[in-house]
């Protein structure tokens, strides 16, 4: 079985909303909504990862001593088992862009319960509303 590590954030503004993308763009699930974030390439490692894939997808940039809470998730897909680390991002430097042509939206806690997240994301939605 193959093994994908990746880093995803949780992104939260003034106001409480957590950051979503859609997939609309992607051949799988598509139509599903996810947390930003992405696959690590070679010798990063999880923080490296999501510094990177924001700064890629949403043009901000974090810093790595502000990545302390994280949420850990392993889900097994049809072709390949996940190894997730989810890290709460409250402070950021920019302006966040959409650079990836998808959809971004703002959603409260209410709403993140109720939109189609994709597999691996719905795990860590327990974890992340006991923060919420």
């Amino acid at each position: 079985m193959k093994l994908v590590f990746c880093s995803s954030a949780v992104i939260r503004n003034k106001k409480n909303q957590i950051l979503v993308m859609s997939r609309k763009n992607k051949k799988t699930f598509r139509n599903c909504w996810e947390f930003p974030g992405g696959k690590l390439s070679n010798f990063e490692d999880y923080f490296e990862a999501l510094i990177r894939e924001l700064k890629e997808e949403l043009g901000i940039d974090i810093a790595k001593n502000k990545l302390k809470d994280y949420i850990f998730t392993r889900h097994q897909y049809r072709a390949f088992l996940l190894m997730m680390y989810t890290f709460e991002v409250k402070h950021w430097s920019g302006q966040i862009k959409n650079k990836d042509n998808e959809t971004l939206r703002w959603v409260s806690k209410k709403e993140l319960k109720n939109i189609k997240l994709l597999p691996a994301n719905i795990k860590i939605i327990n974890q992340l509303l006991k923060k919420v």
